[in-house]
């Protein structure tokens, strides 16, 4: 049952991480683009998940949008939650990481004749993706471990069952020791699989992290 929960974790987090990075790595040049308009709106995005408890923003989602005519499953809820709390945290991570980048190296691009977005593809966004990586898995692994807040959707992932196993057995110390260690095995992986990718798109001569 823990492992049916945990798979179940997976796939929400591995959808919403992915969603997250997705959006956070768009909204994000926009926002080092300072589109006008546009980049108010993510702003506004971005603080209002940034700002606001991901637990709310679980239940506005399941228990506010039918009252417009919008019903999402638990499952729908789960995904999308976490893809968007996730998103407004990788927008300021790239950003950031889009504004790391040596403005050297947009001039020198520039002046071999690149244009504004060819310059911002060929050299800002590469490399600042690889400035952002270390923050962004950090983001990515809380994303994996908020994925317990969807019990309050009723969606059975590794702590809803988890908590039900407990119920039935009242054997806590085991059940919620079983299902710790799952979170922290899988965080582990994610953590070592990003410094293992950091490490193959890292620019000769600089150095990473081991």
């Amino acid at each position: 049952m823990l492992l049916e929960g945990l798979g179940r974790t997976l796939l929400i987090s591995g959808i919403g991480i992915t969603m997250g990075i997705t959006l956070g790595m768009i909204f994000g040049a926009a926002r080092h683009a300072r589109v006008p308009l546009l980049s108010q709106g993510i702003a506004i995005f971005a603080t209002f998940f940034r700002c606001t408890p991901l637990l709310v923003q679980v239940v506005m989602l399941y228990f506010a949008l039918p009252e417009v005519g919008i019903k999402l499953t638990p499952f729908e809820t789960s995904w999308l939650a976490l893809g968007l709390w996730g998103a407004g945290y990788h927008t300021e991570i790239f950003r950031a990481g889009y504004g790391a980048v040596n403005p050297n190296e947009v001039v020198a691009a520039r002046a071999l004749g690149m244009s504004a977005s060819r310059a911002f593809l060929d050299v800002t966004l590469p490399l600042g993706i690889r400035t952002s990586i270390p923050a962004a898995t950090t983001m990515a692994i809380t994303q994996f471990r908020s994925s317990s807040f969807m019990i309050a959707v009723g969606y059975q992932e590794l702590t809803y069952v988890a908590n039900r196993m407990v119920a039935d057995t009242f054997k806590v110390f085991e059940v919620f020791g079983m299902a710790a260690l799952a979170y922290l095995v899988v965080s582990n992986i994610i953590a070592f699989a990003s410094r293992r990718f950091e490490r193959f798109v890292a620019v000769p001569g600089l150095g990473v992290s081991k």
